[in-house]
């Protein structure tokens, strides 16, 4: 991973904690919007994820390396899918407690 992209997630990393910390009235008005943001991010990564996998299968690539492929892609959509259900999740049981209701 590049440095760059490293500092970019710290920073936001650090940015989710200073809105947590300092402003919670902000923070939980755009936790929603941040979750519905990531999630289509995800599921655009996922979609060019399978669309690769549609396009390595077709071609002349050997046999091993299409299986490592597949099992790569498997795994990176798992991944995915495991990551957005615990932030939707999370956001749920985050708001149960704070009293928004459900």
């Amino acid at each position: 991973m590049k440095l760059g992209t490293i500092i970019v997630l710290v920073s936001f990393f650090l940015l989710e904690l200073l809105l947590r910390k300092k402003f919670p009235g902000l923070y939980r008005r755009i936790r929603l919007p941040v979750n519905i943001i990531a999630s289509v991010l995800a599921l655009s990564y996922c979609v060019l994820l399978i669309y690769a996998l549609h396009e390595v299968l077709n071609s002349s690539v050997s046999g091993g390396d299409k299986l490592f492929f597949v099992l790569l892609v498997l795994a990176s959509l798992g991944a995915f899918a495991f990551a957005e259900t615990s932030l939707w999740r999370r956001w749920l049981k985050k708001r149960k407690e704070d009293g928004d209701g459900v």
